[in-house]
């Protein structure tokens, strides 16, 4: 098993280890649970940790990483579907209440 991420920040664990599941490659996280036991215990002994575990595949996770890192931020604005009338972040491309497809 390889380590390939350690952050304080439980969203960041989670973005990546749904990336790298999606590409097949199996993960384990480490320290989830102990991250609200800080400063109680060290803080290198309680930041959550994301593995992956076959080494084989440590490159390919590399570069998923990287992508994930490197990633622009969506542009655009909010849009109101044309449906139900509410209104939904531009990264969305269906509305989150009712379904319908963006404008």
């Amino acid at each position: 098993m390889k380590i390939i991420l350690n952050s304080p920040i439980p969203g960041e664990i989670a973005q990546l280890r749904d990336m790298l599941e999606s590409a097949g490659i199996a993960c384990l996280v480490r320290n989830e649970l102990s991250a609200g036991l800080s400063p109680e215990i060290p803080l290198s002994e309680s930041t959550p940790e994301l593995w992956i575990q076959d080494d084989q595949r440590l490159a390919e996770a590399l570069e998923i990483k990287h992508a994930w890192k490197t990633a622009a931020p969506i542009e655009g604005n909010d849009w109101v579907c044309s449906t139900c009338g509410e209104t939904s972040e531009p990264q969305f491309t269906s509305c989150w209440k009712c379904g319908a497809s963006k404008p």
